[in-house]
């Protein structure tokens, strides 16, 4: 990919009957500061290992409102922000900023918040 180097570079895990996980998320956060120019940003998004996020994204989402397919998700594979950082930090990344992702199934509503604990994106330059 010489040449294809971006300013922003985003990656958000893919969605569909079943998610698709790397099996090294590390190599994946590599691989796009690789891609981005020095002052570039990344944007990661991703589903938090911890106890909240099994029960909204996998029994609420899945089983119980049936947002999305049953075995959509794998709790095994939800990322913690400290994995997600260090995975950063060895990359050679900076990270500028940390948002939670929120979702009102009953108004259809999204929006950003400071509460990680289900749906996190990170913000990163690439000094």
């Amino acid at each position: 990919m010489t040449g294809n180097r971006g300013c922003i570079v985003s990656s958000i895990r893919r969605v569909g009957p079943r998610t698709t996980y790397p099996a090294d998320p590390g190599s994946i956060v590599s691989a796009c500061a690789t891609l981005a120019k020095p002052g570039g940003w990344l944007f990661f998004s991703t589903l938090n290992r911890s106890p909240k996020s099994f029960l909204f994204a996998i029994v609420g989402a899945e089983y119980l409102l049936r947002l999305l397919p049953r075995g959509t998700h794998e709790y095994a594979r939800f990322i913690r922000p400290s994995e997600l950082a260090r995975w950063c930090r060895e990359a050679g990344l900076e990270l500028s900023g940390t948002r939670g992702m929120e979702y009102n199934p009953l108004t259809g509503r999204y929006w950003l918040s400071d509460n990680t604990s289900v749906n996190y994106l990170f913000g990163c330059r690439k000094p």
